[in-house]
């Protein structure tokens, strides 16, 4: 039903989600409101507060918007994305493109789009319900992307897919790494954070450009932007917390440009660090 909707009146919908989640006691909206206070110290109460709910807005769209993202056909879904900042070096190079996709804007477009322009990979979390996995493999699926599982097997299927060819492989770097994965705290926002190596150790093993990518929404004008920008293949490589570190101010200087479109929902940092730093 929702589907038939267009992406405006989707984005109206998600902001009246957003406005009760704002003024009722969530999960949502009290994770949200931890990690805002908690990174940006320097805002007023007011300044937090409109920047609380524009995140709640835009987190209430990254899921509604699949309504239109994962039913309409992929041409009409791909129209929507009215502005394309690319490195040139995307379309030109002979190596495989890793793809730090944060969860910036609508990630769920940007796995489209990858799918669109060539062979592409993705790692994704298998949900617990067996029959709600097949339903998002299948719609993450629809353009050709190859999902693979992040786990041990997944990442042996995906090294061995990208070393035969030249492919895209997205990865959002940004989630709590599992435990017993490779992993470093390292600074996020002044604070210690629990990342993922995964870029690293792919890159040390490929012959590869890793980029930052997100597409982010104009909800005026119900449309996307698409940003590609290139990274440094050699800071990937030294130890891990330098790694990690510039991984994670590169993703701070993605959310610097639109504060609100990061995915502030996430409990980004371990529970000692909300109870040592926030009232």
């Amino acid at each position: 039903m929702l589907s038939n909707c267009s992406l405006k009146c989707l984005f109206k919908i998600a902001k009246i989600i957003a406005f009760i989640a704002f003024h009722t006691k969530n999960q949502l909206s009290s994770q949200t409101t931890k990690n805002i206070k908690l990174c940006f110290p320097e805002l007023s109460n007011s300044e937090q507060r409109n920047l609380i709910f524009e995140s709640l807005h835009h987190t209430c769209c990254a899921f509604i918007e699949l309504a239109s993202l994962w039913n309409l056909p992929i041409d009409t879904v791909l129209t929507e994305i009215k502005i394309k900042n690319i490195d040139k070096h995307f379309f030109n190079s002979d190596k495989v493109n890793i793809v730090i996709a944060p969860h910036h804007g609508s990630w769920e477009m940007l796995n489209l789009w990858l799918a669109s322009s060539g062979i592409s990979y993705s790692l994704y979390k298998p949900a617990r319900s067996n029959g709600v996995d097949q339903y998002v493999l299948q719609k993450r699926s629809r353009n050709n992307a190859i999902l693979v599982p992040a786990n041990t097997s997944g990442l042996r299927q995906l090294l061995q897919g990208l070393k035969k060819t030249k492919a895209s492989c997205m990865i959002l770097p940004d989630q709590r790494p599992a435990t017993r994965t490779a992993q470093v705290d390292a600074p996020f926002y002044n604070f210690p954070a629990p990342t993922s190596l995964l870029i690293k150790r792919l890159s040390s093993k490929l012959d590869c450009d890793i980029y930052i990518a997100s597409a982010t929404r104009d909800l005026d004008t119900a449309s996307y932007q698409l940003s590609i920008k290139l990274l440094e293949h050699s800071e990937f490589l030294k130890d891990d917390l330098q790694s990690a570190t510039y991984l994670n101010e590169s993703i701070q200087n993605i959310i610097k440009e639109q504060k609100s479109q990061y995915q502030w929902a996430y409990r980004r940092f371990n529970k000692e660090v909300y109870k040592n730093n926030l009232p």
